[in-house]
């Protein structure tokens, strides 16, 4: 019976179980089993020899495994080699697979939850029509330097790409982190004209966004972000955490009428659905996974 399992530490919450295992019955995969598992730093790399003997069939990783599990896989699969970071890990010939599903998870969130149209859509949902939505101006403000930051990042130049072959104009992002040489990793991975601003501007700039990605752990704490009182009316937010504590910063966006405003669940959603494919070989049912955690697809 192929088991699957989510390895962070402390992972006293996850929603990955109902995920997969929404996944595993849409798709017929009956005898597949996925848990959450504990997993503490030193034990990751014993954890990755079950994975070589066939005692799990992947894994997923959160915090703080996604950068550690690196040299523990024998190939990186795009876009990992370029973050330099793993969520998803499944044997294949030759050894260990590290992929990173968490850029198409957030490029799904930004094309079908905040309707910026244009980083090609995965097939489950159609992407918004070119030229509807967001007419790409900006400010576009990237709250944050961690990895799920660096995801967006990625994202965001991809949307740029695929924007521009429409012949689509999109905003430059200004990325904001109190660390410089995080700052200018994440603004490198989103492209060119990227501004890189320390966290004192971060208030004004959040203000005056017509697109706020907010990806620190402030809002998973329940604390405000700056400029949270003062968003602009038809702003388009996505904060990647998610859960009841999270809400602050969505609240506040919806309240003053924003175009969008949407927490990270459906970005979690996305990456399981990509990250089910790479496990099983069978394709994902968006719309299953997202019911089992009470999720509205757009």
């Amino acid at each position: 019976m192929p088991l699957v399992a989510v390895l962070g530490w402390p992972l006293a919450h996850t929603l990955s179980p109902q995920l997969h295992q929404a996944a595993y019955r849409a798709a017929g995969l009956h005898g597949w089993r996925y848990e959450a598992r504990p997993t503490r730093p030193e034990e990751l790399a014993p954890t990755f020899q079950r994975l070589r003997s066939g005692e799990l069939a992947g894994v997923n990783l959160t915090t703080p495994h996604k950068e550690a599990a690196v040299p523990l896989v024998d190939r990186l699969e795009p876009p990992a080699d370029t973050l330099a970071a793993v969520n998803t890990v499944w044997p294949a010939a030759g050894g260990l697979v590290g992929g990173n599903t968490d850029v198409a998870g957030v490029g799904w969130a930004l094309d079908h939850q905040l309707g910026l149209a244009g980083t090609g859509g995965d097939g489950r949902v159609p992407a918004a029509p070119a030229g509807e939505g967001w007419d790409g101006g900006g400010p576009a403000v990237l709250l944050g330097t961690g990895g799920a930051a660096l995801a967006v990042a990625l994202a965001w130049a991809r949307l740029a790409r695929a924007r521009a072959a429409l012949a689509l104009p999109t905003s430059p992002l200004t990325v904001v982190g109190r660390d410089p040489a995080r700052v200018a990793l994440a603004a490198r991975l989103a492209g060119p004209g990227t501004a890189r601003l320390g966290w004192a501007a971060a208030g004004d700039l959040v203000a005056g966004a017509r697109v706020v990605v907010q990806a620190t752990t402030l809002t998973a704490r329940g604390e405000p972000v700056p400029g949270q009182d003062r968003l602009r009316a038809g702003v388009r937010l996505l904060d990647l955490n998610y859960g009841p504590h999270a809400q602050g910063l969505v609240a506040a966006a919806r309240a003053v009428g924003a175009a969008a405003a949407v927490d990270g669940l459906g970005m979690l959603c996305a990456q399981a659905a990509d990250a089910m494919t790479r496990h099983t070989g069978a394709r994902a049912d968006l719309a299953a996974m997202a019911a089992a955690v009470g999720l509205a697809l757009p």
